[in-house]
């Protein structure tokens, strides 16, 4: 009714009433239009025009016409920067899976976008406890009547900085690049049965042109800088875990960066280091692919390393991959989640030259496969029930098999290792190295010629070694008097010196290419003169008993008198009885052993003799 009063009214009125009544609907729009998005909007206008005098109407319309044209030109930026983007730039990423990816970050917290950016991440300082780059707090040498308190020594280390998830920009070598950091929380299944959630992250590197060259350029220059850092360092890489391997993405994972060990401490005869060293110099040369290829021989070196337990298998090890700059790869085969198919995926994903490390394989369960031919012969009338007593024994074994793999239904076996290191499909190129404190107890399989190319005995600390012990633990290392290790010719020609006696105090001078010196030096207060050093360690190896005691045991007595020589050769008699009388007591106490205990059983009647 109202409406057709209103209807009326304005059908009636004269023609200026009509333009007066036009204008007020027309004046009136944006408040129609402002009540649609804003409800009750009159009703808060009406009162502020009755407590102000003021209608606001027209400050919203211009903020909401503000609103809008800044959300367009956002929009029609947004979309004119990708399709330049799609167009006219070009990117490249890199998943933090990836050694790039660290190579990238390390460049990147080095540059001023990480110092003028207004979006960063706070890291711990030192990431492992050989890293040296931001230098550690200089206390001078230590008081040995003062103990050292750790709890604030993190707080003196200055934090990282480096750039948060999102876009930062910057210029390199006159181009405009922008670097893109994104993080995807994804769900992967678990060993256990369950889901985890895991964080993948991924980097961006853009640049502006059509072709990605100088991203290229970038990312090269990013791994020099990264490796000529490390250029003195070993990379010591492990499986990664089973949720990475099941989800095929990286197979090893990065857990250490550790200074390169010199050759010339490991105890070894110089002889037997050089015939290695020379042998896996002549395999990694570029030349000796079509050489085998040629001869149809496959790409593939082994190495096994048999002794007591510290007389310096893994040490050896250590020192190859230090001395040829390769990466050294750990595989344990009594990893309870390491199977065949993992173990074939591990050496699948070698890198074309490494260092392959199987430590204690003796103790993997790859035991000697029992010989029919060993047993005793049986005569014939015993022979019903010889037969009868090996269908039990049969019988017996097939029940242990199976009750240890329901106990253990994971593992490896020897044929799945053998399938791995010299199958159809197996890696080439690398340098596998077996360690083992048991020799006998392998199989001839494992160890055949084709797989196991070189052994290598360490045998018990001699007097000489002993000396040179001695002579490494008290000489000073000081940047002009360290011995560093140096290219292989160098390393090789000392060794081959050594041999010959040209060298009494088993030191060279041998240099790397760039000068860095490997370890890093740390001085030493030296309470004999260094020309008594040799004398004294002449002394010293006279005092000790000859391949009775291992490397680690003499090196652990001098590590706990590393600055007083003179002390070490004066309490080295009374700790040679102690550590004799506990070796021959523990002989006596232990049971009989056979086989591949020979050895270990001649040195411990060597040691009932000298007890």
């Amino acid at each position: 009714m109202a409406f057709i009063n209103t209807f009326r009214s304005l059908h009636s009125a004269s023609p200026l009433d009509a333009n007066s009544t036009a204008n007020a609907s027309i004046a009136q729009l944006p408040a129609n239009i402002l009540e649609a998005f804003i409800p009750g909007y009159s009703i808060i206008s009406k009162f502020l025009f009755e407590q102000l005098g003021f209608d606001i109407t027209l400050v919203v319309s211009i903020c909401f016409l503000a609103f809008g044209l800044v959300t367009s030109a956002r929009y029609m930026w947004a979309h004119a920067y990708d399709w330049f983007e799609t167009y006219f730039m070009s990117f490249i990423c890199i998943d933090s899976d990836d050694d790039i990816y660290d190579h990238i970050m390390a460049w990147i917290v080095e540059q001023q976008v990480s110092k003028h950016s207004r979006s960063l991440m706070a890291k711990t300082g030192r990431e492992n406890a050989w890293d040296t780059q931001d230098g550690d707090i200089d206390e001078g040498e230590p008081d040995p009547n003062i103990l050292l308190n750790f709890s604030n020594w993190d707080a003196k280390v200055p934090p990282r900085f480096q750039p948060y998830f999102g876009r930062h920009r910057f210029f390199h070598r006159g181009r405009y690049f922008v670097f893109s950091r994104e993080a995807k929380q994804m769900m992967y299944s678990s060993t256990w049965g369950g889901s985890v959630f895991q964080t993948d992250e991924t980097i961006k590197l853009t640049c502006v042109g059509r072709s990605a060259q100088p991203i290229k350029d970038l990312i090269r220059e990013c791994r020099d800088r990264y490796i000529g850092k490390e250029k003195a360092c070993t990379v010591v890489r492990r499986p990664a875990p089973k949720e990475t391997r099941s989800r095929g993405r990286s197979v090893w994972t990065k857990v250490a960066t550790r200074p390169s060990r010199p050759m010339e401490t490991v105890v070894l005869e110089h002889d037997q280091k050089a015939r290695v060293l020379a042998d896996i110099n002549e395999y990694l040369h570029p030349s000796t692919p079509t050489w085998y290829a040629r001869r149809g021989i496959p790409y593939r070196r082994g190495y096994l390393f048999e002794g007591a337990p510290g007389t310096g298998k893994s040490s050896l090890a250590w020192a190859i991959a230090g001395v040829f700059g390769l990466d050294i790869y750990c595989i344990s085969l009594v990893e309870p989640t390491l199977t065949e198919e993992d173990l074939g995926l591990l050496f699948a994903n070698l890198p074309r030259r490494c260092v392959v490390l199987l430590e204690d394989i003796d103790s993997a369960g790859l035991v000697k496969r029992q010989d029919p031919e060993e047993g005793e012969k049986v005569k014939e009338t015993e022979a019903p029930a010889h037969i009868g007593a090996e269908i039990a024994k049969a019988f017996k074994s097939v029940q242990e098999r199976n009750e240890k793999a329901k106990n253990n239904p994971q593992g490896i076996s020897l044929s799945g290792l053998l399938n791995s290191i010299d199958g159809v499909a197996s890696h080439e190129g690398r340098v596998l190295v077996m360690t083992t404190n048991f020799p006998d107890k392998l199989d001839e399989a494992l160890i055949r010629p084709g797989r196991v190319d070189m052994r290598v005995s360490f045998n018990l600390a001699t007097r000489s070694q002993m000396r040179e012990l001695f002579i490494r633990m008290y000489t000073s290392d000081s940047p002009k008097e360290v011995s560093e290790t140096g290219k292989t010719s160098s390393v090789l020609d000392g060794l081959r010196q050594r041999a010959n006696g040209e060298f009494a105090n088993g030191h060279s001078d041998t240099k790397l290419d760039n000068g860095i010196f490997t370890p890093p030096a740390s001085p030493r207060d030296i309470t004999a003169p260094v020309a008594e050093l040799a004398q004294i360690a002449a002394e010293f190896a006279q005092r000790l008993p000859e391949n009775v005691l291992t490397p680690a045991e003499i090196q652990g007595f001098l590590l706990t008198r590393k600055k007083e020589p003179l002390k070490a050769l004066n309490e080295v008699d009374d700790w040679k009885d102690k550590l004799l009388a506990a070796k021959a007591a523990k002989s006596k106490a232990a049971p009989a052993r056979s086989g591949s205990m020979n050895d270990q059983a001649k040195t411990e009647r060597k040691v009932d003799d000298l007890a």
